[in-house]
């Protein structure tokens, strides 16, 4: 009975024990990190899988150490992930040394999915001991320590080697130089977050997209039964509605931000941009890796200010960086009412409204993912609308700052340039001049003359050139006189394979991720895509021309040429990612509010379907290659073609707009 009692004395000192150490503190001691074993315990992570290796090496002087290798700009990481402490300082150290390491965060030591770490080492150094000290974070318990060369949005190239990590309790003085979790790349883990998936789930984004569809339809075939109604000029209650949809339109895209911390890489280097125009300055911002124009980096880095203010994780975060976007959605969805309340009835409109307030892969794109597009839409959007309205000034400069913020704004300069010469010629097909006209007045210059309409035009390139050159000057620093051409070009040519996760025709024929110099029937991917988007310009300048020159006051040419220019260079150019497709949307929307023509919202709905499961597989896609699951390729095949199919719908219904203009009335206006 004694032995029994000691015994159970024995358990219960031992639990308490445990229990002690378990709040007390933590084993720090990180598992093979003198690579003894290889490089068993640690994970690799590369942003750009060719010419990049880790593995081990023999050292004369030091045995087994981890040598890195990035022949060209890039992330090479070991990754291991250890226990902590919350809210508890902690000294990362290693001893390394390197060969030729130059640009961006060279070979360094720090925390994966948090955009710091420690000082770089760069050039051709002997083994040298790296130290780096950080606090974590409130709730934080695990640290994924990292070494390599290159950091988040901070690329890198040559060799690296590094031997003894270690981890340990900083001392009481030390200086603390990053916050570990103010920046995590996820959101906090949950049990589900620790099951390794097995298949690519392909039925799961099927069965999501169906259903965030059926919403979008059922609201598009209530527009279609009030539509048919006429209008009623006297109708009131209006703006209770128009508030109640942005609201709900509003509180679904904070919900979605709060469930998807967005895409890890996407949001990681957005959120480290931001904080770094406000730590760096704009002068010194480029000195790092981002291969985004200076534009929304100044946006960037408004939001990351609000965040140091107000506090909060790393969904905040996230959330902050995501709000420009969103109020593009909303902004988007209130355009599309103001301007078809005036063709259509009130109830009609506003369910056009909500149509595009509750267009899923709108939703998804800027709440979701996190991605800029909606931002770029916006700056094509507008210049539209302010030409409309004989404002080609404002037109320009906010087709500027659609430049500088994205490039793949360029693709439409083009056809801009063309709706500019025509209104130069002919005045059409916008509005009746002001009569109050303040160029014409200070020039003297007679109103509604292409004399006036040519001096504005200079003007709006002025404007354009002017805007850029504005936002663009801090950001030079010590870079070349032409570092934003060459910025534009290395953007545009970043990643060369024939399509990147695009479903278009080069998917469809298998050429997804496939680089652009494989040879096919003749030539290369890259030499067709020239081909073919070279073709897709002219093509839509033509229909343009062709639209405005039959029918003097389509105002609906504009958008659709344009809309039909970027689906065009989507489905056949090179280059393409699954998301350079989505400004088309709004202009297809207001494409149809000024041609009254159902074909054309049809094509709406059918992209918009479309490209939502083309963006959550890409977006599953690049959770998922870390387990390596790759594309299931009947999603590729089966949506690929669709679009494809789509697109050859689209080129029948702009051709018969543009041609005839008789369009199969889509409303009773």
């Amino acid at each position: 009975m004694r032995l029994k009692k000691s015994i159970f004395l024995v358990i219960i000192a031992l639990l308490f024990s445990l229990c002690a150490c378990s709040e007390a503190g933590v084993d720090l001691k990180i598992v093979n990190g003198g690579f003894d074993d290889g490089t068993a315990s640690w994970s690799r992570e590369f942003y750009y899988s060719e010419g990049a290796e880790a593995s081990v090496a023999a050292d004369p002087e030091r045995g087994n150490v981890a040598h890195f290798i990035a022949e060209s700009d890039n992330d090479v990481r070991l990754i291991q992930e250890i226990a902590v402490q919350p809210n508890t300082a902690y000294k990362i150290s290693c001893y390394v040394k390197t060969a030729g390491v130059e640009g961006g965060a060279g070979a360094n030591i720090g925390v994966y999915g948090v955009a710091v770490c420690s000082r770089a080492v760069t050039g051709d150094s002997d083994w040298q001991l790296l130290e780096f000290v950080g606090k974590t974070a409130e709730g934080q318990k695990t640290l994924p320590v990292s070494i390599g060369i290159g950091s988040h949005g901070s690329l890198s190239k040559g060799d690296a080697w590094f031997d003894d990590v270690r981890i340990e309790p900083a001392d009481k003085d030390a200086e603390i130089e990053a916050v570990f979790g103010k920046a995590s790349s996820s959101s906090p883990k949950t049990d589900k977050d620790d099951k390794v998936p097995t298949k690519f789930p392909t039925e799961e984004i099927l069965t999501y997209c169906s259903a965030a569809t059926l919403l979008f339809v059922i609201l598009w075939i209530c527009h279609a039964a009030f539509a048919k109604k006429p209008m009623n000029i006297t109708e009131k209650g209006g703006a209770f509605w128009v508030v109640l949809i942005l609201l709900a339109a509003l509180a679904i895209r904070v919900a979605l931000s709060f469930i998807f911390y967005g895409h890890k890489t996407d949001i990681n280097c957005f959120v480290h941009w931001g904080h770094r125009v406000i730590d760096a300055g704009p002068a010194h911002f480029y000195d790092q890796w981002c291969d985004y124009p200076p534009g929304y980096m100044l946006i960037l880095g408004g939001m990351s200010w609000i965040y140091d203010i107000i506090g909060g994780g790393a969904d905040v975060n996230a959330l902050m960086i995501k709000i420009p976007c969103i109020i593009a959605d909303l902004a988007c969805a209130y355009f599309v009412y103001r301007y078809s309340v005036k063709t259509m009835n009130r109830k009609a409109a506003l369910f056009l409204m909500a149509l595009v307030a509750f267009t899923p892969v709108m939703a998804y794109v800027s709440s979701a993912w996190g991605q800029i597009d909606q931002a770029l839409a916006v700056t094509l959007l507008i210049p539209i609308l302010l030409l409309y309205k004989r404002k080609p000034i404002w037109a320009g400069l906010i087709y500027g700052l659609g430049i500088i913020m994205k490039p793949q704004a360029l693709m439409c300069g083009p056809l801009f340039a063309v709706a500019y010469l025509v209104y130069v010629i002919s005045g059409c097909p916008y509005e009746a001049f002001s009569a109050k006209k303040g160029t014409a007045r200070l020039f003297r210059i007679r109103k509604d003359s292409p004399k006036l309409r040519l001096l504005e035009t200079v003007f709006a390139v002025c404007a354009a050139l002017g805007v850029i050159i504005l936002i663009s000057i801090p950001f030079r620093g010590e870079q070349g006189p032409f570092w934003l051409i060459e910025k534009y070009y290395g953007t545009a040519t970043s990643y060369s394979y024939a399509t990147v996760n695009a479903y278009n025709f080069w998917a469809l024929i298998g050429a997804n991720w496939k680089k652009v110099d494989v040879p096919f029937m003749g030539l290369t991917y890259g030499k067709w895509g020239t081909i073919f988007m070279a073709a897709s310009v002219l093509l839509s300048i033509a229909l343009f021309v062709i639209a405005v020159g039959r029918h003097k006051r389509c105002k609906g040419a504009l958008p659709l040429t344009m809309a039909y220019l970027l689906a065009a260079i989507f489905t056949f150019g090179h280059y393409m990612h699954e998301r350079y497709i989505f400004p088309a949307l709004i202009l297809l929307m207001f494409a149809y509010i000024f041609y009254n023509d159902w074909r054309v919202l049809l094509t709406y709905v059918l992209y918009a379907t479309t490209m939502l499961v083309n963006c959550v597989a890409a977006f599953y896609y690049s959770k998922l290659f870390e387990y390596g699951l790759y594309w299931d390729e009947r999603i590729i095949f089966w949506c690929s073609l669709a679009n494809v199919i789509i697109f050859v719908w689209f080129t029948f219904v702009t051709f018969d707009l543009a041609i005839r203009n008789k369009p199969m009335r889509g409303y009773n206006g």
